[in-house]
């Protein structure tokens, strides 16, 4: 029994492998189709983002109450096929010579949804398939492999668009995940084909919604992760939105300059990964979190100290640094939370915190968008980084500093 527990976990890690690689095509496919084929402008392009996120930030806690309903197998197979359906059928539609805007639109929700579910159910399934010594480290293995992966999917995305047409590169898309599902069909093990909480026969799917959010706020290890991980994020997301903006315009940095601030981020999150378990064995994973999310905010320090000379070096240093600290943070934290969650409610607190991380995306962009019109770019950065700055003190208490499990 052991050993089908075990193989599945590879299986799912092989899995969510080639379907990251599917969703990071995505990345550049989607906004590429639009601008290339459909001759759309920079307002479709931010619809796009608003489509991908809104829907999973609104249907994310209703698909936990089904993750934990039904068989994890059974959510992750479903999902990998809608997510072969959308783009082959969007491959169909586009071939065909309809060039409205609102099909992408829908294949970003669909894709972002989908996504949103996939990876719930992904992590709720993992504390089931490894030994509880070894949570970490799978943890750990799985952030690192998937940000390998996110490395290589948008230079990949790239090179599909460059040498396909539209049409046949979104049906490439649709293979990935196809390929995905055919591998979690070989799962055979009972965490994946068992139920973790009772079927539609049982409460209400708001009832159910319900425990998951009470579990969710009288847990105050699991709250203050989760009112953390907004304030850095919508912080975070409030920098993304003019982090451009403000290495072209006000830095002078050239496309080659910035990609490779990129490819120091990447490569500081791998190491991140790899480095959560050993840092959590020695600090405590509640400490450890502290920790994690000091060093990502006083990098953030980092973006405008910028203006003030060797820009180019400078937020090499900070991707690298913000990529590892904030990485290994929420390995962590996913841990974390695993370890804290009772076994039939991981899928319903799974999904409500990825719904409020999702959701700070687009509030974070609309918050640095006004900051940065108020006061300019460089103070809008600084403000910002202060408000990431107050994320360690959620997580200072001893209640928190010390809690590695329930």
């Amino acid at each position: 029994m052991r050993g089908k527990v075990e193989r599945d976990w590879w299986l799912l890690l092989v899995a969510q492998g080639i379907s990251t690689t599917g969703t990071q095509v995505t990345v550049v496919l989607i906004p590429a189709v639009a601008i290339l084929a459909f001759g759309s402008g920079i307002g479709s392009a931010t619809l796009l983002l608003v489509a991908e996120f809104l829907p999973a930030a609104l249907l994310g806690p209703f698909a936990g109450v089904l993750i934990d309903r039904l068989r994890p197998r059974t959510v992750l197979v479903a999902m990998d096929l809608v997510r072969t359906a959308a783009p082959a059928v969007v491959a169909l539609v586009v071939a065909s010579g309809l060039r409205d805007i609102w099909v992408l639109y829908v294949l970003a929700a669909v894709l972002g949804v989908a996504g949103a579910v996939f990876d719930a159910a992904a992590e709720a399934a993992i504390p089931g398939l490894v030994a509880p010594d070894r949570l970490d480290r799978a943890n750990a293995t799985r952030s690192g492999l998937l940000n390998l992966v996110r490395v290589a999917g948008p230079g990949l995305g790239g090179l599909i668009i460059a040498v396909a047409a539209s049409e046949l590169a979104l049906l490439v898309t649709a293979g990935t995940f196809f390929a995905s599902a055919v591998v979690l069909v070989g799962a055979t093990s009972a965490t994946l084909l068992t139920r973790r909480s009772p079927a539609a026969d049982g409460p209400s799917l708001a009832d159910q919604l319900r425990d998951g959010v009470r579990y969710l706020r009288g847990d105050l290890v699991l709250r203050r992760a989760v009112l953390g991980t907004a304030t850095m994020n919508l912080a975070g997301s409030g920098i993304g939105a003019l982090f451009f903006v403000y290495a072209y315009q006000q830095l002078r940095l050239g496309p080659d300059e910035v990609g490779l601030t990129m490819s120091a981020f990447s490569l500081g999150a791998v190491l991140g990964a790899t480095g959560s378990a050993w840092v959590t064995r020695r600090l405590t994973a509640g400490l450890a979190c502290a920790v994690c999310a000091a060093v990502a905010a006083a990098a953030l320090f980092l973006i405008p100290a910028a203006a003030l000379g060797l820009a180019f070096p400078v937020l090499t240093v900070y991707q690298f640094v913000f990529g590892a600290a904030a990485t290994a943070w929420a390995v962590i934290l996913l841990t974390l939370r695993q370890r804290r969650t009772a076994p039939e409610l991981l899928g319903r607190v799974g999904s409500l915190v990825g719904a409020v991380t999702v959701a700070t995306v687009p509030l974070g962009a609309v918050l640095g968008t006004a900051l940065a019109g108020a006061v300019g770019l460089t103070p809008a950065m600084l403000l910002l980084a202060v408000l990431a700055a107050t994320t360690p003190a959620f997580y200072l208490s001893p209640r928190f500093r010390y809690a590695d499990s329930r």
